[in-house]
């Protein structure tokens, strides 16, 4: 990967709400799988666009076509405007698409358990490479046990598991920094289906 225009682009309030370390081994993951697959102008499409800091990353890094989707436009308004629960945004989406197929999938728009399962089955049928996952250690630990998106990967990496009964549909990966020392050990963390 370009790590100078990595670095560039991770500028100090204009990079995104990730741990840097974090975002650039999941870049680099995807940059593999990328390369291995040979896949020359991806698809990236991203549930939950904030601020849509991410967008730079996939455009210049991999040259992809990116495609936000959001219920808000208030930081910046996504290519497809709406509830990634209804059906209507799917349409969307796949008007967008054009039949193509989602190379780089990141969902990370609400974070509760059934939230993150219900964006998964309803946008990771579309893509055939990377599904990531945001905060899958936030709330996992500490006091303030919060049912999130950690409970979905968790789950998630054993259902796929099972249904298989071999690991050669898929690859996990979980790339999260921990704090050991401090109370609140879990950090954001962003897990990584690979399909095969």
């Amino acid at each position: 990967m370009n790590l100078e225009l990595f670095d560039k682009l991770m500028v100090k309030g204009s990079g995104p709400r990730l741990r840097r370390a974090e975002w650039r081994i999941f870049l680099e993951t995807c940059e593999r799988y990328l390369q291995d697959n040979d896949i020359k102008n991806p698809v990236a499409v991203e549930i939950g666009v904030f601020k849509g800091r991410q967008r730079k990353f996939y455009e210049q890094l991999f040259g992809a076509e990116y495609i936000g989707i959001d219920i808000l436009s208030r930081y910046v308004m996504p290519e497809v405007l709406g509830n990634t629960h209804d059906p209507k945004t799917v349409i969307a989406l796949k008007e967008k698409l054009k039949g193509r197929p989602i190379d780089i999938l990141f969902i990370d728009a609400c974070h509760s358990y059934e939230c993150v399962k219900q964006d998964f089955e309803m946008y990771a049928p579309l893509c055939t490479g990377i599904v990531g996952f945001h905060d899958i250690e936030s709330g996992r630990y500490g006091d303030n046990i919060i049912d999130g998106a950690w409970r979905f990967w968790q789950e998630l990496r054993t259902t796929r598991y099972e249904e298989t009964k071999a690991s050669e549909k898929y690859v996990f990966m979980s790339i999260h920094y921990a704090h050991f020392k401090e109370k609140n050990r879990g950090t954001l963390g962003i897990g990584v289906m690979i399909k095969q």
